[in-house]
């Protein structure tokens, strides 16, 4: 027998746009990342048009956060080398 799998949609698949983001992470920054209710409720009226009802969601702003905190932090072993080499010149 074929089985097949159902891939859930856990998430929006367009990508936030830059406004989105920057409202995220300011509703972050006042309201805390443990606070996604505060923080959903912050920013949906910041939308694009045309995004569906739960595109600012408490999951959904949750998992965007994150990705965004993982596009910004740079690799470790380019920190220690970069503070490695700044020590070493002075």
């Amino acid at each position: 027998p074929i089985i097949e799998h159902k891939i859930l949609n856990v998430g929006p698949t367009e990508p936030w746009s830059v406004r989105e983001k920057l409202c995220l992470a300011s509703s972050v920054m006042r309201s805390g990342d443990q606070n996604w209710v505060s923080v959903s409720r912050a920013i949906k009226p910041f939308s694009e048009p045309g995004r569906p009802p739960d595109w600012f969601s408490q999951k959904h702003c949750a998992s965007q956060y994150s990705e965004l905190l993982e596009a910004t932090e740079a690799p470790k072993s380019v920190l220690q080398h970069t503070h490695t080499y700044i020590f070493s010149v002075s």
